[in-house]
Parts: structure tokens; C-alpha cells; sequence
């Protein structure tokens, strides 16, 4: 039988399971380059997905398993989003993905791009005529994946490491 896979909202009793996948994404993208430290930003990230969970700014996606006594839900992966709120009076309202995660053993199955399109209707519904997001420089595989939903460079960002030594 095949699993059914639904994308809806958390309850704030989902906490503690996002913020555990958060950890995992950021321990990954240490692969790639990431300045994050994934342990150390665990409450903060809690705080913030507590906060997008109330905002109705996140979405995960579910299935459900047959335990012995009941069914019980699986969290497989999430999507945080929000419309930009700045400074600037600009040309677009600009929707901004933050954060997209599948469990390892869940990719390839359709699953970051439902989390990914129901984030992009949610934007959209709230009036975003663009939609932003980042992926580090070094993760080809997560380009190809934002290239084959429909999405191209729009900046490039450019980095140096600062190594002074007194022979300067």
C-alpha cells in the first residue's frame, strides 16, 4: 500500500521535531560550506520555528504510520516561508523561502516539491508576485532541484576570507 503524504500546518507540539530536522539541515550544509553552527543555534531556531508555526509561516509534510495501538503522524520534512518585510519600497512583494528539508531517506519522492508549491500558493495568496530564496554556492544538487521548479539566479553574492598576518 501506498503511503499518503499530506502538507498542512504544525501544531506547536511539532516544535521540537522541526527544530530537531532545522539541526540536521544546518549539520548538513556544513558539507557546502555553512558558517552555521547547528547545536548552537538550536534554541534560537526554536524560538523562530515556535513563532513561524503561530504566523502560519510553515508547512510540513506528514504521513501516517501504523503503530500498534493508533495511527500516529510522521513528520518527513518542512518549508518555512514569509512575505519580505523591509526598508525599501520595491517594484515586487517578494515571498522568501528560508528553509526546505526532506528526511534523507524520503528525497527524490516528490516531497520538497509539494512542501515547495504549497509554500509558493500560500506567498502567492498573500500577495507575493516573486519568490526568493538561497541555496549555498557548493550544493549543486539543491540548484538543480530550484532550477527544475522554475527558479534562476537573481544575485550572486561574493565572499572573502580576511587572513592578516604581520608580514602585511
Amino acid at each position: 500500500m501506498q503511503d499518503t503524504i499530506t502538507i498542512e500546518h504544525p501544531s506547536v507540539g511539532n516544535v521540537n521535531e522541526i527544530t530537531d530536522m532545522w539541526v540536521e539541515l544546518a549539520a548538513d550544509q556544513r558539507e557546502y560550506e555553512s558558517y552555521i553552527q547547528p547545536e548552537e543555534s538550536r534554541e534560537a531556531v526554536r524560538e523562530m520555528i515556535a513563532h513561524r508555526i503561530a504566523s502560519d509561516c510553515v508547512y510540513v509534510a506528514c504521513v501516517e504510520t501504523d503503530g500498534q495501538e493508533q495511527e500516529q503522524t510522521q513528520i518527513l520534512g518542512f518549508v518555512t516561508y514569509e512575505i519580505e518585510r523591509g526598508a525599501y519600497a520595491l517594484s515586487e512583494t517578494r515571498g522568501i523561502i528560508q528553509n526546505l528539508y526532506v528526511t534523507p531517506s524520503k528525497r527524490g519522492a516528490g516531497i520538497g516539491t509539494q512542501l515547495l508549491c504549497a509554500a509558493e500558493d500560500k506567498l502567492h495568496n498573500q500577495g507575493a508576485t516573486v519568490i526568493t530564496l538561497e541555496t549555498l554556492a557548493e550544493n549543486t544538487r539543491a540548484q538543480e532541484f530550484y532550477r527544475q521548479q522554475g527558479y534562476d539566479a537573481h544575485r550572486v553574492q561574493f565572499e572573502r576570507t580576511l587572513d592578516f598576518t604581520e608580514e602585511n
